[in-house]
């Protein structure tokens, strides 16, 4: 473990050992990662283990307990969530990391901010500019100059197409596609398999193809 930094994972649910996978990836090709194990608010899981690591508790239980602080990413998939348990890491003075994949293809240009994610054979391409705390699945795409901002999240085999803004919190579900040079409202969602070929609103959902609003958040 000499050299490597520690790190706990909030969220000790399905998208956990997904980033757990990330990290041991990483390691492979450069040790970086000391992972001590999970945080989450779940009270069954807690003294559990989990993608063989153990869960911690809360992070303000797992706080009193490790002998230094952290570094932290959280594998949370709402974003509204991951929002509110980020700020609770940083109120415990924890630091944020980045975890991406070493098969992820990262084209010159991009920028990648704190505590994001970007899972197995997904492609940045140029100029794009990825935010803090987002979430990128495995196989997605985020075509050039495109902007993705805190607390976006692409699920599997997303599609971001060149020169779109997804703003703060906007999720594209599964095989999600959003045209080139279109919005994503904040906290907006597109559906799975759906192609949004237009701007989406703030708080929307738009599914089909093309994506139609079937929802607003109130």
């Amino acid at each position: 473990m000499s050299g490597r930094t520690p790190l706990v994972i909030l969220g000790a649910g399905g998208f956990g050992p997904e980033v757990a996978w990330a990290a041991r990836n990483a390691n492979s090709v450069s040790p970086q990662h000391a992972l001590v194990g999970f945080c989450d608010d779940d009270p069954t899981k807690a003294g559990g283990r989990t993608a063989d690591l153990p869960v911690l508790g809360a992070p303000e239980d797992a706080a009193q307990a490790l002998a230094e602080r952290p570094r932290f990413i959280c594998a949370i998939g709402n974003n509204a969530i991951r929002a509110k348990v980020v700020a609770r890491a940083l109120a415990l003075g924890w630091t944020p990391t980045t975890v991406i994949d070493p098969s992820v293809i990262v084209a010159p240009g991009v920028v990648v901010g704190d505590g994001t994610y970007v899972g197995a054979g997904s492609i940045l391409s140029p100029n794009a500019r990825i935010g803090n705390y987002v979430l990128i699945n495995h196989h997605c795409s985020i075509g050039h100059d495109s902007r993705l901002d805190d607390y976006v999240s692409v699920q599997p085999g997303g599609r971001i197409s060149g020169g779109c803004h997804l703003a703060e919190g906007a999720s594209v579900a599964s095989n999600g596609v959003v045209a080139p040079g279109r919005r994503v409202g904040r906290y907006a969602t597109v559906g799975a398999a759906s192609f949004a070929i237009r701007d989406v609103p703030d708080g929307h959902t738009v599914i089909g193809t093309p994506a139609r609003a079937i929802a607003k958040k109130a």
